[in-house]
């Protein structure tokens, strides 16, 4: 073997990993080989606490050049030892990465791992799959996905809980593509990463064991309203009604009831929060309320609840009559931390795409308006003002949440002004303000 070149080196140390690998494997198992030179140091540091050494998390790459973690266990060295020319040693030893058979070579500055790990490849059906995996094995972490062409790195999890309409819990993760913070949504069998530009929010989504990538961006403001599409009857009762429970619930931590009005149709309770709440919800734990846990929670078709009508002035006292019966039937404390928003398809009151009370409980926001109108109302309802908004300029002139009347030639900064988020902060650590049933508006 050559010492001056490296190539040759990779190639007899993987040469002899290859070929342990073959007596230790089943006849059927097909050899994958990850280069784990980048963490060698943290290998040497553990072997030389003893073996055998439980699994640790180290990065690989395997041989498309997709990089991840891993988890290696070592259980053995052999007694074989390969001499180099330059008087350096190839060391083998025995163990397992991901729980399958490993062969681990270390030699020359190199770490090679050899199983009979089916190799992963990057296609839409395991992404989800890949996700977790690389979540499993501890943050922060990269995760190969196809089409974005790039490395997601997950940087940590955001704390607090997410329940979907439809029962299922969500968690949200901190993260980067391309060097900018995106925000990945992961739920029962999907993915959402939501990523923000001055043109829009954009959402990529995964399904496990589906070859199709959604693509969507939501542009500045979605178009006119169908003013057909309020809805005056209550729905069926073979509807599936969403409502709260104890265990749902933690009392004491700041909560979003978000309730989907039946005018939104096929519109699901995933949609809206990888479009118009998580980069806002990650904002405020990010910035805010950094550390802090915060729950969000989705409910539709109840009878009473969300097929309420609206499109009126008096619009919001109507909803905020329903709420206070309802959360007194589902036991919700009627607190400052516990705050309901219905998501419409159309304008709350004429001319307008929004309405919330002031430091309340309550408020109405459609997703026709601008991306930033949910963000916007819930703002009202954390006690951030119009008065404190700004215009940024950057490479180009972006409005925080609070700005009106916005312009669509303006992009959105996807955050509060810091004096808005002083204000926010300030509510949320003490409810200062806060009145019960109170019912004023700054948008009035």
């Amino acid at each position: 073997m050559d010492p001056t070149n490296p190539m040759k080196t990779h190639v007899a140390l993987s040469a002899l990993s290859l070929a342990i690998l073959s007596v230790t494997a089943s006849p059927a198992s097909a050899a994958a080989t990850w280069d784990a030179s980048t963490s060698l140091h943290r290998f040497d540091a553990k072997v030389a606490l003893g073996l055998p050494q439980r699994a640790f998390s180290i990065r690989a790459t395997n041989e498309a050049g997709i990089a991840s973690r891993g988890r290696l266990s070592v259980d053995s060295r052999l007694d074989t030892v390969t001499g180099l020319p330059d008087g350096s040693a190839i060391v083998t030893y025995l163990g397992r990465w991901n729980e399958h058979p490993a062969t681990i070579s270390h030699g020359d500055g190199q770490l090679l791992v050899d199983t009979d790990e089916p190799q992963a490849t990057t296609t839409p059906e395991n992404a989800v799959a890949r996700f977790d995996t690389a979540i499993a094995t501890g943050m922060p972490t990269v995760v190969p996905l196809v089409p974005l062409n790039d490395e997601l790195v997950v940087l940590g999890a955001f704390g607090g809980d997410i329940i979907f309409a439809d029962g299922r819990h969500g968690q949200m993760y901190d993260a980067t593509w391309h060097g900018a913070p995106v925000v990945a949504t992961r739920s029962g069998n999907h993915l959402d990463i939501t990523s923000l530009s001055s043109g829009g929010v954009g959402i990529i989504g995964f399904t496990a064991g589906s070859t199709k990538v959604e693509h969507e961006t939501l542009p500045a403001m979605n178009g006119s309203v169908d003013a057909s599409a309020t809805m005056d009857t209550v729905t069926s009762a073979a509807l599936r009604i969403a409502s709260t429970t104890d265990d749902s619930l933690s009392p004491g931590r700041l909560t979003f009831h978000l309730m989907l009005h039946d005018d939104l149709g096929d519109t699901t309770s995933q949609h809206v929060h990888a479009g118009y709440v998580a980069w806002w919800l990650a904002d405020l734990q990010r910035n805010i309320v950094p550390g802090k846990k915060v729950d969000v929670l989705y409910s539709e078709l109840i009878p009473g609840v969300t097929d309420v009508r609206y499109r009126y002035v008096g619009s919001l006292h109507d909803w905020s009559d329903v709420i206070a019966n309802y959360a007194q039937e589902q036991n919700i404390p009627r607190t400052y931390k516990h705050k309901f928003m219905l998501i419409v398809r159309g304008m709350p009151e004429p001319e307008r795409y929004g309405r919330s009370w002031q430091k309340g409980s309550d408020g109405i926001a459609s997703i026709n308006g601008r991306y930033s109108e949910v963000a916007h109302q819930l703002g009202h309802l954390l006690g951030a003002k119009h008065a404190n908004a700004e215009v940024r300029f950057g490479r180009w002139w972006c409005e925080t949440n609070m700005y009106t009347p916005s312009l669509l030639l303006r992009s959105n900064c996807y955050g509060y002004s810091r004096t808005n988020m002083r204000l926010i902060d300030e509510y949320i650590r003490t409810g200062q303000g806060f009145i019960a049933d109170s019912r004023w508006s700054e948008d009035r």
